[in-house]
C-alpha cells in the first residue's frame, strides 16, 4: 500500500516520504483513490489546496483544470472539514464562494449546485440572532407542541434543506457536511419527540431538579465552578433509582466516568448496550455529565438512544472550553429557551470557587488565601515557569499541601514553547522519574479510544520482553501497548484536560502564546484542581486582559434553528 502510494507521489514530483501519512489518512485504497482523483490528497491532514494542486498538476500534466469537478468538490470538503476542526458544524456559503474564487473557480454557484446535488453537502437558510442567547433560566420557555404520538418529523426537515437550484437566489445560506447537518437534525427531532411523549412518573423527590424530571422529557443543568459531577444531579439519579426507575449515568471522558462511581458508562459502553426493536435503550432516565464536551455526532447518538416517555438530563458547565469536536449542543439547546434549564444553587464559596466564579464573570479577583488552596507563583520567563512547575509538583505541593505528586495535574494553554505541555513533560520526567524513554513509573497518555473524548491518562506498571509496556488506565484493565502509542502525560494542554480533574493542579501561564488566551481557556485551567491550584504566572498583563475580554467568536451551528423549525 505505502509503496504504491509512494510511486504515485514520485511520478507526480511529490516527496515519497509522505506516503505513510497518506495511507494513514486515506486508508488501504489510498493508491486507487489518488489515481482516480489527485485532489483526494486534501483529505490528508496538513495538506492544503496549494499542495494538492501541485501534485495534481504533476499527475495530470496538461489535463489539469481549475474547474475540474473533483478539484472543486475536494476544496469545498476541505473548507468544511477545516471549519469543523474549529468547532463549526456549518459555514456561510458566501465564505465558500469567496474561497473558490480565490482558487480560480470561475463560477462558484454552478460548482456549489453540482456539489449539493451529490448529497454530501447540505444547504439551508441561516437564521438571524434568536432570543434567549446563552442564558440559563429556571423553567425555560414553552415546550414545543410536537406530534402527540411522537410521529416522524422528516417531512419538516426535508422542507428545511435547500434544493441545489435555490442556492444562487438565496441570501444568508449555510453549508454543512451531511454528517453534521443530519446529526443536528436528529438532535432536534429527538428533543421534540421526548418533549411530546412525556408520561407521568412516580414522585422521586421534592427538589427543583426532581420536579423538573417529573414533568418534562429533557432537562439541562448548569453546574457550578468545578462541580463535576454536580451533587444535585447525582441525588436526582439516586432518587429515581430508589423509586424503581431504570437509570443510566454516562460521562464522555474516562476521568469523568470514574467520578460517577460503579456502573457508570462511557460513550463506548453506552453504544454497546442492548437496544429495543426501535433502536432505543430500555431505560427511564439517562443522565449525562460534562455534557458541554459532547460534539454534535456524539450528542445525536445519545438523543436517539432515549426511548419515548423517558427523560434525558444533561449537566455541564458552559463557561469553559467547548467540545473538541464540532458543535455547541448544550449551549445551543439552552439558548433556544424551549427546554427546562436549571442553575446550580449559590453556595458559600472558597478561594478556588471564588477565583473560577470571578473569571466566569470577566474579572480576575485578587488571590489572598491563607489556607493556600490557591497559590500564585510569579515567573519571569517560560524556562523559569517550567522550573517552578517541576519544583511545585515534586516538592512544594506534597510537602506544604499534603497532595502527592501522583495526584497533581499540570496544565498549560498550549503544547509548544518553553513552558508548553511538551517542555513541561520533559522537565517533570527528569524530576520525577528520570530515564531514557517510556519507563516503568511514568505517567503517560494516549488518545481516547473510538467513541471517547479527550485523552486517557495512565501509569506504566511493567516493561515486557517484546518491547511493549503494561499501562493501567484508571479502573480499566491494564493494557500492553507499544511505547510509540503513548507519550508522557504529567502535563496536558487545556483542551486535553477537558473532563479531567485531580486533587491538585498546577496551571502554567507563559507569555509565549498569550495572544490566544481567552476567558473560557482560563476558566478551564483553574477548575482542574479539586482541593488546590498553583498558578505559575509569567504572562504579565495578558492574563487579566484575556479574562476581561468578551468572546469575539462563537461557533457557527444550525441546531437552534433546526429545533425551532422542528417544533413548528
Amino acid at each position: 500500500m505505502v509503496a504504491d502510494v509512494g510511486r504515485l507521489l514520485v511520478a507526480a514530483g511529490a516527496p515519497e516520504r509522505v506516503a505513510p501519512q497518506v495511507v494513514t489518512a486515506l486508508g488501504a485504497d489510498a493508491a486507487e483513490l489518488l489515481a482516480g482523483d489527485p485532489w483526494a490528497l486534501l483529505g490528508v491532514p496538513g495538506f492544503g489546496p496549494e499542495q494538492a494542486d501541485l501534485y495534481a498538476r504533476g499527475a495530470l500534466a496538461g489535463a489539469w483544470a481549475a474547474e475540474d469537478p473533483r478539484r472543486v468538490r475536494a476544496i469545498v470538503m476541505w473548507l468544511l472539514r477545516r471549519a469543523a476542526r474549529q468547532g463549526d458544524t456549518a459555514i456561510e456559503a458566501d465564505a465558500v464562494r469567496t474561497a473558490l474564487a480565490r482558487f480560480e473557480v470561475g463560477d462558484p454557484d454552478t460548482a456549489l449546485r453540482a456539489i449539493l446535488a451529490e448529497g454530501r453537502v447540505m444547504a439551508f437558510a441561516a437564521a438571524g440572532p434568536a432570543g434567549g442567547a446563552d442564558e440559563y433560566t429556571e423553567g425555560g420557555g414553552d415546550h414545543p407542541d410536537g406530534d402527540p404520538d411522537g410521529g416522524d418529523f422528516d417531512d419538516d426537515f426535508d422542507d428545511e434543506f435547500m434544493e441545489p437550484d435555490e442556492l444562487a437566489a438565496a441570501g444568508g445560506v449555510l453549508l454543512a457536511l451531511d454528517d453534521y447537518a443530519l446529526a443536528e437534525e436528529a438532535i432536534a427531532e429527538a428533543v421534540v419527540r421526548l418533549l411530546s411523549t412525556v408520561e407521568p412518573w412516580p414522585e422521586i423527590g421534592d427538589g427543583k431538579l426532581d420536579r423538573a424530571l417529573n414533568t418534562t422529557g429533557v432537562v439541562l443543568y448548569a453546574a457550578g465552578p468545578g462541580e463535576e459531577p454536580p451533587a444535585a444531579v447525582l441525588a436526582a439519579a439516586a432518587s429515581a433509582r430508589a423509586a424503581g426507575l431504570r437509570v443510566a449515568l454516562v460521562a464522555p471522558t474516562t476521568d469523568g466516568r470514574s467520578r460517577l462511581g460503579e456502573g457508570a458508562l462511557g460513550l463506548r459502553e453506552l453504544a454497546a448496550l442492548e437496544r429495543g426493536p426501535d433502536g432505543t435503550l430500555e431505560l427511564d432516565l439517562l443522565v449525562v455529565t460534562d455534557a458541554t464536551l459532547l460534539d454534535v455526532t456524539a450528542a445525536a447518538a445519545i438523543f436517539e438512544a432515549v426511548p419515548d416517555g423517558a427523560r434525558l438530563l444533561l449537566a455541564g458547565d458552559a463557561a469553559g472550553l467547548e467540545s473538541t469536536g464540532p458543535g455547541r449542543v448544550f449551549t445551543d439547546l439552552a439558548a433556544t429557551g424551549m427546554l427546562r434549564a436549571l442553575v446550580a444553587p449559590v453556595v458559600p464559596q472558597g478561594p478556588l470557587e471564588g477565583l473560577a466564579d470571578g473569571i466566569r464573570d470577566g474579572r480576575l479577583p485578587p488571590i489572598q488565601d491563607p489556607d493556600r488552596r490557591v497559590v500564585l507563583v510569579p515567573a519571569q520567563t517560560g524556562e523559569e515557569a517550567a522550573h517552578r512547575c517541576a519544583q511545585l509538583v515534586a516538592d512544594s505541593i506534597p510537602r506544604a499541601i499534603g497532595i502527592a505528586a501522583a495526584d497533581v495535574l499540570v496544565v498549560a494553554p498550549l503544547a509548544t514553547g518553553p513552558a508548553g505541555a511538551t517542555a513541561l513533560n520533559v522537565a517533570l520526567k527528569a524530576r520525577l522519574n528520570p530515564g531514557p524513554g517510556i519507563d516503568v513509573g511514568d505517567r503517560v497518555v494516549r488518545v481516547a479510544p473510538d467513541g471517547g473524548t479527550g485523552v486517557v491518562q495512565g501509569v506504566v506498571r511493567e516493561a515486557l520482553p517484546d518491547g511493549r509496556v503494561v499501562v493501567s488506565f484508571g479502573s480499566d484493565a491494564p493494557e500492553a501497548l507499544r511505547p510509540e502509542a503513548l507519550r508522557h502525560g504529567w502535563a496536558l494542554t487545556a483542551r486535553q484536560s477537558l473532563g479531567v480533574r485531580r486533587p491538585g493542579a498546577v496551571v502554567v501561564l507563559p507569555a509565549e502564546g498569550a495572544e490566544a488566551y481567552t476567558r473560557a481557556l482560563m476558566y478551564t485551567l483553574v477548575t482542574r484542581g479539586e482541593r488546590h491550584v498553583s498558578i505559575v504566572h509569567a504572562a504579565g498583563p495578558a492574563l487579566a486582559a484575556a479574562v476581561a475580554a468578551e468572546p469575539t467568536r462563537h461557533r457557527v451551528t444550525h441546531l437552534q434553528q433546526a429545533l425551532r423549525e422542528a417544533a413548528g
